[in-house]
């Protein structure tokens, strides 16, 4: 995966986009699914598979759900995961708290190794 920058704004703008309880409960296996997310055919399958299967989301159309994980592509790609997931703090109380809960695991997870975060070029 090619490392793209972003400003800090930016991210800010793909949480938003994206929603601090899709990126909670959904971005460790985003990241655990990183090679499906390289390939057209299988990323528009995990789409399909999040749009039929929405937790804490409620998307109308599958374009929302392609939304939120074009998002979530971006800030793995801008090497901002840790930031993002900090950001899902428990302040905004439209937040499930499951993803608050899975955000702060997640940052734990990562710190400890035991889920690695891409090696962007």
């Amino acid at each position: 995966m090619k490392k793209e920058e972003r400003s800090i704004a930016k991210i800010e703008d793909d949480v938003k986009s994206a929603g601090q309880s899709f990126i909670g409960l959904r971005m460790e296996d985003l990241l655990l699914r990183l090679p499906e997310l390289e390939d057209k055919l299988t990323k528009n399958k995990l789409i399909e598979e999040y749009y039929e299967n929405q937790v804490g989301t409620r998307d109308k159309a599958i374009g929302g759900t392609r939304t939120r994980v074009n998002s979530a592509i971006r800030i793995i790609k801008a090497d901002r995961v840790l930031y993002a997931l900090s950001l899902i703090d428990g302040s905004d109380s439209r937040v499930l708290p499951e993803a608050v809960f899975g955000a702060k695991r997640l940052i734990n997870r990562i710190k400890t190794g035991e889920v690695k975060l891409p090696v962007l070029e």
